[in-house]
């Protein structure tokens, strides 16, 4: 068992970059006076559902545990952390729009691309988890991209 410099610069570079753009962005708010009440509650409530992703992706993996198949704890964790962060900004964005929007979003639009990024995630987790080969996930990278747009872009 060796040492992934790779894995090393990727763990800790991405949590670098992730903390100085969270401090970068709210820097900026603050300075347009961005950070007020419909913030915070935009974000508790992109929170707040992100968790009831986070809750269908645990179910998902104890489906794939039920069924047999290995997982290990790495691969888990860091599908979690993904479906947890991931969803939690694609939300905060949607709901951000919603909110600041004079063409307010469809809801139907928004649940269409929301349920296509998810079968993406979901399908294509599981067959690279059949497979052990992770570079499936990168065919998800499309499907994702179109639910994104057709999430966020007013008909």
């Amino acid at each position: 068992m060796g040492v992934s410099i790779g894995g090393i610069i990727g763990l800790y570079g991405g949590m670098i970059c992730g903390i100085l753009g969270w401090w970068f962005g709210r820097k900026k708010a603050r300075e347009n006076r961005g950070l007020d009440e419909l913030y915070y509650h935009i974000w508790q409530k992109a929170r707040s559902y992100s968790w009831y992703v986070t809750l269908g992706a645990i179910y998902v993996f104890f489906s794939l545990i039920v069924f047999g198949i290995e997982l290990s704890s790495a691969m888990v964790l860091g599908i979690l952390l993904l479906a947890h962060l991931g969803s939690w900004g694609i939300i905060g964005a949607i709901l951000s729009i919603n909110m600041s929007s004079t063409v307010p979003l469809q809801p139907s639009r928004v649940k269409f691309g929301i349920i296509a990024i998810a079968a993406s995630i979901i399908v294509f987790t599981i067959i690279s988890i059949i497979t052990n080969n992770w570079m499936f996930l990168l065919l998800s990278i499309p499907p994702n991209l179109i639910g994104l747009f057709t999430a966020l872009t007013p008909p």
